[in-house]
């Protein structure tokens, strides 16, 4: 009888949890494919508004796959607000978005083709456009985008500033794909996330 009883008890629980949602306000995530160009970047993103966030980047240049053999030593920053333009699933971090986006390298490399190994300056500075999609599914999330804007800085051999390139004097340029988890939030049955999507729906 109280196996029966346990049983029940445990099977309600896991119902109650399999029913829930959880709509989470908080994401931590890696640029992976920094790791190959000499570069570790985290990015921390919380949401604001509805349909909107912020989302900060901090990131320690030499930390990776030292691609050009240049011996980059130094950091970046990244600060963007997300519009969350269109998404048909009613978590507040999920969709297609538009970012502005500022961001500010500062490093020093090994000049290339240099006998004397002598090391240069690199120190960049731009405002960026930055269009991309964000998928979350339950804690996984997966983030791409990419990017144009204006910048001013020192010249640099590369024209690689880790995170974005410099093109005809003070155009920029970016493209990223990141992957993080997702933390923090509230549950909602799963009725409650239908009728959201639902009334999403007939909004739109």
């Amino acid at each position: 009888m109280k196996k029966n009883l346990l049983f029940l008890l445990l099977l309600c629980i896991f119902s109650h949890a399999v029913a829930q949602e959880v709509l989470h306000r908080n994401v931590i995530k890696v640029t992976f494919l920094s790791f190959i160009t000499g570069s570790t970047k985290i990015t921390y993103e919380r949401a604001t508004f509805p349909h909107q966030s912020v989302e900060i980047t901090g990131g320690i240049i030499g930390w990776g796959y030292d691609k050009f053999s240049v011996n980059p030593k130094g950091g970046l920053v990244r600060l963007a607000y997300k519009f969350i333009l269109y998404s048909k699933y009613p978590a507040p971090l999920n969709g297609f978005y538009i970012k502005p986006e500022l961001a500010f390298s500062h490093y020093h490399y090994n000049l290339i083709d240099d006998v004397n190994c002598n090391r240069a300056l690199s120190s960049w500075i731009t405002v960026m456009a930055c269009p991309g999609y964000q998928w979350v599914k339950k804690w996984f999330v997966f983030d791409g985008f990419a990017g144009i804007g204006l910048g001013m800085g020192t010249k640099v051999d590369l024209r690689y500033h880790h995170g974005f390139i410099d093109r005809f004097k003070c155009v920029t340029l970016t493209f990223g794909m990141k992957v993080g988890v997702a933390f923090g939030g509230r549950n909602l049955s799963k009725k409650h996330v239908n009728l959201q999507s639902e009334n999403q729906d007939n909004f739109n």
